[in-house]
Formats: C-alpha cells, structure tokens, sequence
C-alpha cells in the first residue's frame, strides 16, 4: 500500500508541477487557420513578333559630294561624315536582309553577292579608321581618295545584292 501512496503523491505532485510550469493564456499556440486555396490565374504568354529592321536614320546626308571637299583642318567633321556614311550602308544592309527572309526561291546569288558586300562594309570601315589616324596633310587626299573608293565599291556591291533578289 505504501507503494500505490507513493505513486499517487507521486503522480501528483508532477501533475501539480506540470500545472504550475504551464503558459498563460495569452501565450497559448492558437492553432492556424488554413489560407484558402485559390486556383491560378493563367498568366498570358507574349508572343514575339520580329519586324524587319528599319534603315538607320541620321541627321545630316550621307553622301560623298557632302565630305569630298573637306581639308586636313575639317578631318573631324570628315571622319563624322564617312559614319553618317557608314549608318547609311547599315541601313541599306538591313533592308536587304529583311528581303533575304522573305525570299521563297533559290539564294545562293543572292547570299554570294551579300557576302561580297560585307566586305566591302568591312573595307569602307578599315579605309574610315586609316583616314581618322591622318595626323598630316601630306597624305591627306590620298586617305581620303581611298574612302571614296571603298564607298563607290561598297554602293557597287549594293546594287549587286538589290539586283540579285528575283522575289
């Protein structure tokens, strides 16, 4: 009998120190409460729509006669116009690519003369660079004849493409 007393005081001084030891109310775990579930909205998907690139548009004319006369003084405003130049070529390399992904029939003219004509846009570059480098007129009209040049072979090289392209 003393054993079952023992055990009953036993088990109630634990309980009493289990009730004593306890949280206060407020500091109760209140159980959560379940976020409702709302089924997704399908998020539209963009579709991608490629336009054809648009020729590059500069401020002032691109052409040889508007450079041709500049001295070794004006060799700034030069180099400026052999870019507008350049822009002007992009441009025109732009339309035809936009053509080439049109075109339904055989290419291989087409894709022949446009490659020469990325040579000649690479050219017409070196030949800008060389005469941008000009630190003296006495070589001045020879740099300057040698942009002329690459720019009549890259306008050359532009017809070749504009006329190859049958579509």
């Amino acid at each position: 009998m003393k054993n079952h007393r023992l055990a009953a005081l036993t088990a109630t001084v634990s309980l009493a120190a289990l009730l004593a030891s306890g949280c206060s109310r407020k500091d109760q775990v209140v159980p959560a409460q379940p976020v409702p579930v709302v089924p997704a909205t399908p998020v539209p998907t963009a579709q991608v729509v490629v336009a054809p690139p648009q020729p590059i548009v500069v401020d002032a004319p691109a052409s040889w006669d508007a450079i041709s006369g500049l001295t070794f003084e004006q060799r700034a405003d030069f180099v400026a116009g052999v870019l507008r130049m350049e822009g002007q070529l992009d441009g025109q390399i732009n339309v035809l690519k936009a053509k080439r992904a049109t075109m339904t029939t055989d290419t291989k003219d087409w894709d022949f003369a446009m490659s020469g004509m990325s040579d000649a846009r690479s050219y017409l570059q070196s030949m800008a660079a060389e005469v941008g480098a000009v630190t003296t007129p006495d070589t001045w009209n020879e740099e300057k004849e040698k942009v002329h040049q690459a720019w009549l072979k890259a306008q050359d090289a532009y017809d070749k493409v504009r006329t190859s392209t049958t579509n």
